[in-house]
């Protein structure tokens, strides 16, 4: 094989494949990239076993051929190159990169070691399909992700829900403290009904950016593909539980109106008087002011007040204030929703004159 790249093209590509390429490989032949050199351009391929990238690059390829290349050390020499063009080698043992002023030689894994990848045609055969705008996608799992606790012990709870639901593609996750819910108009016929993994959630936004992807699934896994790249993960099992009942009928519920920025100013001051044994505020809500307070017994007290637009009765609630933080550095709107029935019922908050954004928070019981 021997094949001519521009520097920055293969930088891109590796800046991919290193988000999946695993830093301990639990087998020896996935710590590898594997090159397939075609008479177009490269395809390079990575996995961590739970997640499988392959991307491809132009490049002017004079001898095919595929190798396995080490892969964080590859990478890493690559960016210190100064070279604007990248030519690399192989001879019987080794892949070379090489210039007039340099050499070096990176010793072949073994190719028949690295685990069989499903086909592009098995990849596509028996599985649902569905074209989403990436836009749509990565504003979802943004409002979603940070709901999700990795350290539960029930494997549905460690992931992002996405499902198809009366005309509507909706995303949710939760911890059981908290619940996120984001949905999307969607005009297909597809049934959908997946748990995305957290870590295919934190790794989609940094792989796919500007460009509108495909999605196909099947029971068990899922394949996002765009027009050079595809990514490949397995599902998470389990019964995720219906997540309508624990939202609370807006009927039952008091609203205030509060100002995002101001309210979200005031809970980061607040929540630096927080320890880590000691995580409440209290949110008493008067007719159009509401009264933040905190007081740690270890590291003393504030209040802050903000006038909002509230008419219903006066209400102590106690929230974790970070809880709160993390909705609000989602929000897009001015304003916010805060509606509550009382001190032990969860909460609602959504962004204001939007009702496709909703965060259901648990108060802290007095």
């Amino acid at each position: 094989m021997e094949i001519f790249i521009e520097k920055q093209v293969l930088i891109n590509a590796l800046d991919k494949i290193g988000r999946v390429l695993p830093s301990k490989p639990v087998i020896s032949s996935t710590g590898g990239m594997l090159f397939e050199a075609k008479r177009d351009g490269v395809s390079i391929t990575a996995t961590d076993l739970q997640l499988t990238i392959k991307t491809f690059i132009e490049a002017k390829v004079k001898d095919k051929g595929t190798i396995l290349i080490p892969g964080k050390n590859f990478i890493s020499l690559i960016k210190k190159i100064p070279e604007d063009n990248i030519k690399i080698v192989q001879t019987e043992n080794h892949a070379i990169v090489d210039n007039k002023s340099f050499q070096y030689k990176f010793l072949l894994m073994n190719v028949e070691e690295y685990p069989k990848l499903p086909s592009e045609g098995e990849i596509l055969s028996g599985v649902g399909k569905l074209s989403i705008s990436t836009t749509d996608l990565l504003d979802m799992i943004k409002k979603t992700s940070y709901c999700v606790n990795p350290g539960e012990p029930r494997m549905y709870f460690r992931g992002v829900l996405i499902e198809k639901k009366n005309g509507q593609l909706c995303m949710v996750a939760t911890d059981t403290r908290r619940l996120s819910l984001v949905r999307r108009k969607m005009d297909t016929d597809v049934k959908v009904k997946l748990i995305l993994p957290l870590r295919l959630v934190d790794v989609f936004p940094l792989i796919f950016k500007d460009t509108d992807i495909t999605m196909l699934f099947s029971k068990n896994q899922i394949v996002l593909q765009s027009e050079r790249t595809t990514l490949i993960s397995q599902l998470l099992e389990g019964d995720f539980p219906d997540y309508e009942k624990v939202i609370p009928s807006s009927e039952k519920l008091n609203t205030a109106t509060i100002n995002t920025s101001l309210f979200l100013e005031s809970l980061e001051r607040l929540s630096l008087m927080l320890e880590e044994s000691f995580s409440s505020m209290k949110m008493n809500f008067r007719k159009n002011m509401l009264v933040l307070s905190i007081e740690s017994p270890e590291s003393g007290s504030g209040e802050e007040k903000l006038n909002i637009e509230y008419t219903g009765t006066e209400n102590t609630i106690i929230f974790n204030p970070d809880y709160l933080i993390q909705f609000l550095k989602t929000v897009a709107t001015e304003e916010v929703e805060f509606s509550f029935q009382d001190p032990i019922k969860p909460a609602k908050i959504c962004e204001k004159g939007n009702t496709d954004y909703v965060y259901i928070v648990m108060p802290i019981k007095p």
